[in-house]
């Protein structure tokens, strides 16, 4: 078992912050999704076999509001791959460097993801080419800048992503708390992220796949009509109730001229639209009334026995 630690303190800013006293109900999350982050980031570059675990030290030091805390790396593995150059740097301090929470000593150029986010803000990656020494150009307008493939691993992890939302944008949204910061170095140095680049971390919800979608047929039973924007009816198909957005216009043109109307109790025979989507939770699944054939009274219809 192979063991390596790396000391780094985080920071948050502000005037909410000037008795040093941050609401565990902010603080708490945040310090959960960084240890989310630095432990995914450890599995994709090293594989699963690498875990980077973050323990919160015994000091809590004045000024602002800062925690200080030791990212752990243990390995099942007795080789470690650096990610940078040499063999003499730890695993811990690899990924701290990767995120763009501090620069190793031979890399005080290196830009990390932190960085690449700041350096992207709300502009749109054009292209990624390959450099001759193996790492790659991201294009933006008539910018470039060059980072290490393995930052963009990261860029690309949802949950990595995720996770620094939680620890960056989450906290700076409350008032009076202005800026994050980290330093490995006892202060002499420190990555920062301002509020208004605390919006950049913001990931979007990733585009959702249909995985199936079918129309059927069914008797629905409306249980809350609503004629606001978008049609959103609550039903029941006698097991359990779910929303579905009613689109047959024609049916809605009929009700908003009132030449058509049911009462309470009444039934609907529906075309129903049932889309399953793969979104970041699962399986979510819509409904839609396309059509609506019939309007059914159950104690007008007696089926008369012969």
């Amino acid at each position: 078992m192979e063991n390596d630690d790396m000391k780094f303190r985080i920071v948050y800013d502000g005037p909410a912050l000037d008795t040093h006293e941050m609401d565990v109900r902010d603080l708490a999350p945040a310090l959960l999704s960084l240890s989310d982050a630095l432990e995914e980031a450890g599995k994709t570059i090293y594989g699963k076999d690498k875990r980077i675990s973050v323990k919160v030290n015994a000091s809590f030091k004045a000024g602002s509001f800062g925690v200080d805390l030791i990212a752990q790396s243990t390995s099942i593995s007795s080789q470690i791959i650096g990610a940078f150059s040499g063999t003499n740097a730890s695993a811990a301090c690899n990924i701290i460097s990767l995120v763009g929470f501090g620069y190793l000593a031979s890399k005080q150029s290196y830009k990390g993801l932190i960085q690449l986010i700041k350096w992207l803000g709300p502009k749109k990656i054009k292209r990624i080419e390959p450099t001759f020494d193996g790492n790659a150009e991201i294009f933006i307008d008539d910018e470039s800048e060059v980072f290490d493939n393995q930052v963009l691993e990261l860029y690309k992890n949802k949950k990595i992503r995720r996770s620094l939302e939680n620890v960056i944008s989450k906290p700076l949204e409350k008032d009076g708390i202005d800026s994050f910061a980290v330093t490995i170095d006892n202060g002499h140095t420190f990555v920062e992220v301002t509020k208004d680049e605390a919006l950049f971390f913001k990931v979007d919800s990733a585009e959702e796949t249909i995985i199936s979608e079918s129309i059927t047929e069914r008797a629905l039973h409306p249980l809350d009509i609503s004629f606001r924007d978008g049609h959103k009816w609550n039903f029941s198909d006698g097991a359990s109730p779910f929303q579905a957005e009613v689109s047959d216009e024609k049916f809605l043109k009929a009700i908003d001229e009132q030449s058509v109307a049911f009462a309470k109790g009444d039934l609907l025979l529906v075309d129903l639209k049932i889309t399953q989507y793969l979104a970041d939770k699962g399986i979510k699944t819509s409904y839609e009334v396309v059509n609506v054939k019939k309007i059914i009274n159950p104690q007008r219809q007696i089926d008369f026995p012969f």
